[in-house]
């Protein structure tokens, strides 16, 4: 029976789509700020649930994003880290940068809450040790960046590769190649420097380590997700992942190019609704939601 369920979105603009994909990311528009945000807020509201927000920080220079997240703080919701800039490849950078990315997230995000964050989730997935251990010095009191899914990496990885053959460079990288085989359930990582951190990992299935994120249940449709309920029920701790482009579709301001590349873009919007809602009934029934935040300060585990 589902005790805990945690629901969170990541709200990354569509220029790091773009990115991705080798398109010019100065073509993209707004679409996640300016429609992805108040869809989520708007299913969340009519079910009851309060959720956690991965901020990209940097998006916070603009005017709109700056007034989502006054919208989302005072409607309950947990704002949280999702770096300055959302760089892909913040494990391979020095850790001068990656204390300088989460330092400056941590700053404007807490200003504009209006109180100081305590979680994090790295770009793309990719945690490192030293990642973690910046996270400890600041006395963060989560991490939520494990993906324990050796399918989405492999798919990752193929895509890439794919891409490089065609001549295009992706801002994405495969990332620490045992990172899809750790632990899928929360748990307390102890650091190389003694410290220790609580890490939340999204959710995959027992055994075959399914996704169950947001682009997987659209992809598996009304019959999937009539399959995939009852495997949930037995989970005592589900933390169901988002990205703010998933309540989109390609009649949005999303352009013509990233339909092409991002298939679940071309489900209309409304059928994505209806799968999500499903999903968030059936876990929300005889379930705690709470907020990771209040997770971590409740000492869940």
């Amino acid at each position: 029976m589902i005790r805990n369920l945690a629901v969170n979105v990541d709200i990354d603009s569509l220029n790091l789509y773009y990115g991705i994909h080798g398109m010019d990311p100065s073509a993209a528009s707004e679409a996640s700020w300016d429609t992805g945000i108040p869809r989520f807020m708007e299913l969340f509201d009519s079910l009851g649930l309060r959720a956690t927000f991965f901020v990209v920080a940097s998006d916070l220079e603009r005017a709109v994003p700056r007034q989502r997240i006054k919208e989302l703080v005072a409607a309950g919701h947990e704002i949280a880290s999702h770096t300055w800039s959302h760089p892909y490849n913040l494990i391979h950078q020095s850790k001068d940068v990656i204390a300088d990315e989460i330092r400056r997230a941590e700053d404007l995000l807490s200003d504009v809450r209006g109180s100081r964050i305590v979680g994090f989730r790295a770009p793309g997935y990719n945690i490192s040790e030293t990642v973690l251990d910046i996270l400890v010095q600041r006395d963060y009191a989560y991490d939520s960046s494990m993906f324990p899914c050796p399918p989405y990496y492999l798919a990752r990885a193929l895509v890439i590769g794919q891409m490089k053959l065609r001549g295009r460079e992706s801002r994405s990288i495969v990332g620490d190649w045992k990172a899809p085989f750790t632990s899928r359930k929360p748990s307390v990582i102890r650091t190389k420097s003694g410290g220790s951190i609580v890490e939340y990992p999204m959710c995959v299935l027992p055994g075959i380590r399914f996704p169950v994120i947001g682009t997987s249940i659209t992809m598996l449709g009304t019959t999937g997700v009539r399959v995939l309920k009852p495997l949930l029920t037995p989970m005592s701790f589900v933390n169901l992942e988002f990205h703010a482009v998933d309540l989109l579709d390609s009649s949005d301001a999303v352009g013509d190019r990233l339909p092409q590349v991002q298939s679940d873009l071309r489900v209309p919007y409304l059928t994505k609704r209806m799968l999500f809602q499903d999903v968030l009934e059936h876990c929300s029934k005889g379930a705690q939601n709470r907020t990771l935040e209040e997770l971590s300060v409740g000492g869940v585990i």
